[in-house]
């Protein structure tokens, strides 16, 4: 390869655009490349397979060998050398820790290509390394600080690209120079010269193959496209053709500027790669100018092939970064119209009322505004085009002078709070900022937030603050607020009004000694430290100081004050002055000593008689101090009374009978009253309880009255009820007589029924011969109301069972997935033709209960068979099982017809039917719900509905869970 001082680059076919140089994609997420929104990334890193590697050296082999090989006549220099190019990609593709023992690969096949040329040993070492460390160094650079594939889409990626080429290939040409010199002793400036050019234009046109570039420029002129093709190359055959002598090789150029302005880098790339293949075959074959020179000895064939790659580099460097360039506008021009139409898009779809506005001689105008804009200023989005910003709202600014300042650049943004007069009553925040002030037509966009429940709640708050200012200035309840130390904080006007003390006399003063007596201070340190948050409010009576030296007697209720993390940092005492409701008390003792005729019985909560008034006295015969804290209530009574009654109401003899259920309230009984002499008086007796003013509940009192005459009046009144009560037991009777009559015609009704039930399903079954359609269809309504009187007398006979006790159920361990399966089996029918969805969800374990099998199933059926029917085709019925830890739920939900909210206290009443059942004619008793009510209670859990009209209904049955074994059967 290496003869009389000079070496040559080998002639190549130009490769395609995906070269496979065994780098495979690497695994993973790849990385959003911001250049290119079209083309996905192709990550670089996975270990290059044997396979591919040992083919990439193979090609990079052959190629070296044919371009040794193939030297035009009389030239001792090659056309071309695409060992350069196509190792640099190779490298370029390889993971960077891979690129030095690829490189070593690199030099090995290039050193044996030209060795087996039968070159010097010398020189295809010089050459195999040269050619190693030029691919590296041009990989290297191409793919630092990269995790993806090397890009050409940017002016930066083709200046990195150029000072590869430019670094690889100056590397190359100093190893092979130095090559000649030292070893073949030759000059070093012609073949480094001739190595320069041809690696530089080999690395330049094949290496962007490798790189990823931008999407080719899309046009629908085909025929330009081909035109551009045939015109270049048709211009680069006729300036290289044979025995053409004129010097036009920039011919080309103009036709490759055309491609780089229309078509794209990719097309470019293709393009330098034919320019390069046609003028170096041309010229290894004599045509074109430079080897005319070199026939005329203008120059060497040497010196013809350098020229030749020295055309191709600058076709290269005059079309490429065109071709960035043009693929570079593109792509920012795909993205300002990708941000354009999100701009418009999130302008329309915003849920803030935009505008945009541009500024005219007489003020800002609207140019557009978005749906929501048009929403909020009340009227379609025409009727606000081009209309005023001052007209549409209530406001003292003069917006054009807001637009001149933002144009001026003294104001970046304006915002207020104005009313519509679009829409009167409605407020909203308007905010103006500037767009583009520098434009010939200077733009504004704006903002619009209705703000009408915002001002309309600000107000509100306000009115309340005010509101409350004004309550704590004019109650008349003494307000006094302490910190956790006591030291008053706070006074409202009636805490001062009472006490004589204004607010700031007593700020940071202690609540003892100034306010209340110092011998208070444990009782209210105690009723602070019971201040707490979310406990029962305390309270406390105790005395008040005055100005003036006086005392007040005062009820204290205490609530503590929070911070944010809630911890507790003062406390608000509110006192109410009781001074006069305590005088009051003393002279209601003055007033029931006056009450004669009536009976007056204060007592504690343990029945010590505390008050006992002159009309006791006189109705008893005992003395107030004979009675008042040494006798209870009870001792009054006539013992056998007492005892009776106790009897009847379950509790024990004594005060607690006196006193039964006046919690609830007030309770008036008659009694019989023991007097002093031991003669008995008949009393009506009004019991009821007394509480404090904080209402705490300290005693009862008794007011009681001599009911003598009166009980004669209510003994014949007793008769009167006697004859009622006969009279209602009678009733009663007859409806015992009802139920049984009842279930006998049920029991006289149900075989008959059931057999014509099962003689009509013979007949339609062929039993009798055969059967037209008309009376298959008879014979079908037929059976349809047989079962439907036999499901009827069932549930009477269910009932009858219920109310007479003599309901049997059998008690044993049942799993009630194994109920719902055969309740299911029973309810299929039901679904035969219907356009139901029907969602089951059963546990994957068994749910045991103790209970009979087969009510539990009627429970189940009643409440599948009501969803199904109760919803129309279309809708959805779900059942559902789960379990806790003590009891199993059953759940059975739809979405029908519903049940109207005021008809849902009766769902569960016999013969209860809705009126929307009603209104549809839907068949049915009106017994299965309380069937079901009656069976689920007596295994101890619960039913409830929960409906609502035309939304669904939904069935909640609750059942004990339990392990427990078989128990003997019991009766409803």
């Amino acid at each position: 390869m290496l003869q009389g001082g000079s070496f040559g680059v080998p002639w190549s076919r130009p490769m395609s655009r995906h070269v496979p140089l065994g780098s495979a994609p690497a695994p993973g997420p790849e990385k959003p490349d911001p250049d290119s929104p079209h083309e996905a990334e192709r990550p670089v890193g996975a270990e290059p397979s044997r396979a591919s590697t040992f083919l990439a050296l193979v090609v990079v082999y052959v190629l070296g060998l044919g371009a040794v090989m193939f030297v035009p006549a009389g030239s001792e220099v090659p056309v071309w050398w695409p060992v350069a190019g196509v190792a640099a990609a190779f490298l370029a593709l390889a993971p960077r820790r891979w690129q030095w023992l690829l490189a070593l690969g690199v030099a090995a096949a290039t050193g044996l290509a030209v060795f087996t040329a039968e070159r010097s040993p010398v020189s295809a070492l010089g050459v195999g390394l040269s050619s190693g460390a030029e691919a590296y160094v041009v990989a290297w650079l191409l793919s630092r600080g990269r995790r993806t594939r090397p890009a050409l889409r940017t002016m930066e990626d083709l200046w990195r690209l150029l000072v590869a080429t430019l670094a690889g290939s100056a590397l190359a040409a100093v190893g092979i120079g130095l090559t000649v010199v030292y070893g073949l002793d030759g000059s070093f400036v012609v073949p480094a010269l001739a190595v320069l050019v041809s690696h530089a234009a080999a690395i330049l046109v094949i290496v962007p193959f490798a790189m990823r570039v931008g999407p080719s420029a899309a046009t629908d002129k085909l025929v330009e496209a081909v035109a551009q093709w045939v015109l270049l190359l048709g211009a680069v055959g006729y300036v290289f053709s044979p025995g053409q002598e004129l010097s036009l090789a920039f011919l080309p150029l103009p036709l490759l500027l055309w491609g780089a302005l229309r078509f794209g880098l990719r097309t470019v790339s293709y393009q330098l790669v034919a320019v390069g293949v046609v003028a170096g075959v041309l010229t290894a074959l004599g045509g074109g100018p430079f080897a005319v020179e070199a026939q005329a000895g203008v120059t060497t064939a040497a010196g013809a092939a350098t020229l030749t790659q020295a055309f191709v580099l600058v076709a290269a460097l005059v079309a490429l970064p065109l071709a960035v360039a043009m693929d570079q506008r593109r792509t920012a021009l795909v993205r300002m119209t990708q941000n354009e139409e999100l701009f418009h898009k999130a302008f329309s779809e915003s849920f803030v009322g935009m505008l945009l506005l541009y500024l005219s001689p007489d003020g800002l105008r609207v140019r557009e505004l978005n749906q929501t804009a048009a929403d909020i200023l009340g009227g379609p989005i025409d009727t606000f085009v081009d209309h005023p910003l001052q007209q549409l709202v209530e406001s003292s600014t003069v917006l054009k002078d807001v637009a001149a300042q933002m144009v001026a650049g003294d104001l970046p943004g304006w915002r207020e709070e104005v009313w519509l007069t679009t829409e009167p009553g409605r407020r909203v925040g308007l905010a103006v900022s500037p767009m583009s002030t520098t434009a010939e037509e200077p733009m504004f966009s704006a903002q619009l937030m209705d703000v009408t429940d915002v001002y309309v709640a600000t107000t509100r708050l306000q009115t309340e603050k005010d509101f409350t200012a004004a309550v704590l200035g004019t109650t008349a309840c003494l307000i006094v607020v302490v910190d956790i130390d006591g030291k008053i904080t706070g006074l409202n006007p009636a805490g001062e009004k009472v006490t004589g003390f204004s607010e700031e006399e007593l700020l940071d003063q202690p609540l003892w000694g100034t306010l209340a007596p110092a011998t208070d201070k444990r009782d209210l340190r105690d009723l602070l430290d019971r201040t707490r948050p979310g406990r029962e409010t305390p309270s406390l009576e105790g005395d008040l100081r005055t100005a003036q030296g006086g005392l007040r007697r005062i009820v204290w209720a205490s609530a503590p004050l929070t911070n944010e993390s809630g911890r507790r940092t003062h406390v608000v005492l509110t006192g109410i002055d009781v001074t006069e409701e305590r005088n009051a008390r003393s002279m209601a003792g003055h007033l029931l000593d006056a009450a004669t005729s009536t009976a007056f019985i204060a007592l504690d909560l343990g029945g010590t008689v505390t008050i006992f008034n002159t009309g006791a006295q006189e109705l008893l015969g005992y003395t107030a101090d004979e009675v008042k804290g040494r006798m209870r209530l009870d001792a009054l009574h006539d013992p056998g009374e007492l005892t009776q009654v106790a009897r009847r109401q379950g509790t024990e003899p004594g005060f607690a009978t006196v006193i039964a259920g006046v919690e609830t309230g007030p309770q008036t009984r008659d009694w019989t009253y023991v007097r002093k002499d031991g003669s008995r008086v008949a009393c009506a007796v009004t019991m009821s309880v007394v509480r404090d003013a904080f209402g705490s509940h300290i005693g009862y009192l008794a007011v009681g009255r001599d009911v003598t005459e009166s009980q004669r009046s209510q003994m014949l009144l007793v008769e009167t009820l006697e004859k009622e009560r006969q009279a209602v037991e009678r009733l009663r009777e007859l409806d015992r007589v009802k139920d049984d009559f009842v279930a006998m015609v049920s029991n006289e009704l149900r075989s008959p029924i059931t057999t014509m039930v099962g003689y009509t399903e013979m007949l339609e079954d062929g039993a009798a011969g055969p059967l037209s359609r008309e009376q298959k269809r008879l014979l079908d309504t037929v059976r349809r109301n047989g079962e439907r009187l036999v499901a009827l007398i069932e549930d009477l006979l269910v009932l009858s069972r219920i109310d007479s006790g003599t309901l049997t159920m059998e008690r044993k361990t049942v799993d009630l997935r194994t109920i719902f399966d055969r309740a299911h089996e029973r309810v299929d029918p039901m679904l035969v033709g219907r356009d139901l969805d029907i969602q089951v969800d059963l546990p994957g374990q068994p749910v045991v209960v103790v209970g009979d099998a087969a009510q539990l199933e009627r429970v189940v059926v009643n409440l599948l068979s009501n969803a199904v029917k109760f919803t129309e085709d279309g809708g959805r019925v779900q059942w559902s099982l789960t379990a806790s830890d003590s009891v199993a739920e059953i759940v059975v939900s739809d979405t029908g017809i519903g049940i109207p909210e005021a008809e849902q206290p009766a769902l569960f009443t016999r013969f209860f039917r809705s009126s929307t059942t009603q209104e549809r004619a839907i068949q049915g008793t009106g017994l299965g719900l309380s069937i079901v009510q009656s069976i689920v209670q007596s295994h101890g859990g619960q039913v409830w509905i929960r409906s609502e009209d035309m939304a669904g209904t939904e069935a909640h049955v609750v059942l004990p869970l339990t392990a427990s074994p078989q128990r003997p059967p019991s009766h409803v």
